[in-house]
């Protein structure tokens, strides 16, 4: 590879005079593999020096001493393929040159610096390896740039009675039929919190909203908060199973329906309220507004979103108010007062959270589109009729966008876009097209409340490539960390975990779950953490950059997916054998899951009917679109699923066949 880069590197600094040079050798190949290791977490390094081939195991269990000694006496060969090239004029490699053979992304921005700590960590520790670092002192300061502004933890009720008192008369929310400004939002949330009071919701109980967007469901969600209770969304296309295993769980004091779902199956046991109506307290004097707020508790919940579960029961992420106030706190997230919001999202989808909450903590105007799957003309009209200023769409509706009506972005101010990898280009065209438009990437798990991280670009020559996912907003503050939970080097590959006021207080009635996901897992970190399970590193000006999963977590269409409870329901059908679930990615197209299925001899099954079966107990995005049906499930020569050969087969079933 003669374009390989090249650095030069002085360690005189660090080596111990006293010492011998082939010991001082050693110590020098010792640190750059230790280095190599933690920046991009290969288990086992090939450094060539002048004449020889270093093979070398990291195990971070061993002592520093027994490391040493073991690269010391490592097997060495005259060639073979290498991870680095060390060239030196000195015997004992105090200076000279490293030629990267294996890529190391951004390995000029401070990896000799990490290599010259290293150094000092050898020479000075006596513990495990694990406690070298390889993190330069000079760059520490950029994982301690990891952190949002503080904000105050404080509850959605005072944020949203100060907008009501800041501007009674400026419209909070409207749709195709109605509009109500702040006081009157206030004025109906406060009569209908007695509706709610009289059919039995209390303090800490949870209100099961099955109901489409409107000014009534906001309306709702208000008399909840007022209340002191919590609201999960209802997903009425979700199969009946998966439905009454949500509700199982949440136990809700109360149903609040409409007519389109008032006689859904899953909610025939629940005491049902009806949504509230335009007019619906006409006949009565709403007097002067008397809205106090209750003992403000930041800590309690507001509100519970259910995730896919790898065991194949949904998990409900329990989050507290001070999570979402966070959000309308941070700078960068902040709408404005004037500013027409875009409220599209699914109430059980967290970008709810957003487009709700720092909407109307903010002082903005939610304007609801009412459709149930809106087209992009319908889109396109809605944005134009409306004046619309700021819009959250998914990564794959922005896309679709961008191709089909990119004129319909025309009047926004402000895009945010995120759930899964944001395309590039489109966000770089679209900057071109609409002068004054802000592209904003936004990442984040539900454990942390709608968003973690985010980019904003505000130019096309601002992107060259895939969009980072940013630095950590308000309230926010994240890591790298290895296998083992310990700090990396900026620059390094590892996982992303995350702390702050935005985290959930866990999974609901999951004792097990929350504790894996959430806790106190590093000796580097002294708070509480999530485990996002991303794979992600900093770039040189300290952005965040998604790399992939660790697990078998997918992000579709904004919805987070388990492969392993697709493929986990699937072999519950009796004609299945074997199944596994991957994904297709393919540029400028959304990714797509894709089946293969090993069924039983004889089965006269088909991917119609297995899609059709699969229809009864997930939601329609956890769907596969492409099946392979094959003889046994293809492998690598690792002894992987061959996810190439699965994709290179698979096709879109035929639509399932109906009785006569």
């Amino acid at each position: 590879m003669p374009d390989a880069p090249v650095a030069p590197f002085d360690l005189t600094a660090g080596l111990a005079a006293g010492s011998s040079g082939r010991d001082r050798a050693a110590l020098v190949v010792a640190a750059f593999a230790v280095t190599l290791h933690r920046w991009t977490a290969i288990g086992e390094v090939a450094i060539a020096v002048p004449g020889k081939v270093f093979r070398i195991r990291i195990d971070d269990e061993a002592f520093v001493d027994d490391f040493l000694r073991a690269v010391h006496a490592a097997p060495v060969a005259d060639d073979g393929p290498v991870d680095l090239e060390i060239a030196s004029e000195h015997a004992d490699l105090r200076s000279g040159q490293v030629r990267f053979v294996t890529d190391v992304p951004d390995a000029a921005h401070g990896f000799i610096a990490d290599v010259a700590a290293a150094v000092d960590e050898l020479t000075s520790l006596d513990g495990p390896l694990q406690d070298v670092r390889c993190i330069a002192p000079e760059r520490r300061p950029v994982l301690d740039a990891l952190a949002g502004t503080d904000v105050p933890a404080v509850d959605i009720e005072t944020l949203f009675l100060e907008q009501v008192q800041r501007r009674p008369q400026e419209v909070a929310v409207c749709d195709a039929s109605v509009e109500l400004t702040y006081e009157q939002l206030a004025h109906e949330a406060d009569r209908y919190a007695e509706v709610l009071r009289r059919s039995g919701v209390r303090s800490g109980d949870t209100v099961l909203i099955a109901a489409r967007r409107s000014v009534g469901e906001v309306v709702a969600l208000l008399a909840i908060i007022r209340i002191g209770a919590a609201y999960a969304g209802f997903d009425d296309d979700a199969p009946e199973a998966r439905l009454n295993r949500i509700i199982g769980k949440l136990a809700p004091a109360v149903a609040v329906t409409e007519a389109a779902t008032a006689d859904h199956p899953a909610l025939r046991e629940l005491t049902r309220v009806d949504l509230w109506q335009p007019g619906q307290h006409a006949d009565t004097d709403p007097g002067p507004f008397g809205w106090t707020p209750g003992a403000p508790d930041p800590r309690r919940t507001a509100y519970i979103a259910f995730t896919s579960g790898s065991t194949g029961e949904p998990k409900g992420v329990v989050v507290p108010h001070q999570a979402v106030t966070r959000l309308a706190l941070t700078t960068e997230l902040q709408m404005r007062p004037g500013d027409r919001v875009l409220r599209l999202a699914p109430l059980a989808f967290d970008a709810s959270t957003y487009e709700i909450w720092v909407a109307l903590l903010n002082g903005a105007t939610l304007d609801v589109l009412a459709a149930k799957l809106p087209t992009v003309g319908k889109l396109d009209k809605f944005f134009t009729e409306r004046k619309i200023s700021v819009a959250w769409l998914t990564a794959s509706l922005f896309r679709l966008v961008a191709q089909s009506r990119p004129r319909a972005l025309a009047g926004l101010r402000w895009l945010v876009s995120g759930g899964e990898v944001v395309p590039h280009e489109a966000a770089a065209r679209m900057l071109d097209l609409h002068p004054g438009l802000v592209i904003t990437n936004g990442y984040g798990p539900t454990e942390n409340t709608t968003f973690t991280t985010t980019h904003t670009v505000r130019d096309s020559a601002e992107i060259d490539g895939p969009l980072p996912i940013g630095r950590p907003i308000a309230g926010t503050r994240v890591f790298v960390l290895d296998h083992n939970a310990r700090l990396l080097p900026p620059g390094a590959i590892g996982e992303l975990y995350a702390a702050g006021s935005g985290l959930a207080d866990g999974y609901l009635d999951d004792e097990t779950e929350t504790k894996s996901r959430f806790g106190h897992f590093s000796p580097d970190v002294g708070e509480r953490l999530y485990r996002t399970g991303d794979l992600v590193r900093l770039d040189p000006h300290g952005d965040v950059i998604f790399l992939g999963r660790v697990d078998r977590q997918v992000k579709l269409d904004g919805h987070r997916i388990e492969t392993e409870e697709i493929s986990t329901a699937l072999a519950r059908h009796p004609d299945v054998r074997d199944a596994v679930i991957v994904v297709a990615r393919q540029a400028d197209r959304s990714a797509q899951l894709v089946a293969g299925v090993v069924v039983h001899p004889g089965a006269g099954t088909d991917p119609a009917s297995l899609r059709a079966y699969l229809a009864q107990l997930l939601p329609s995005y956890a769907l596969p679109a492409l099946w392979a049906l094959v003889d046994e499930i293809p492998l690598t020569r690792n002894g992987k699923a061959d996810e190439q050969a699965l994709i290179a087969s698979a096709t879109r079933p035929a639509p399932a066949r109906r009785n006569a």
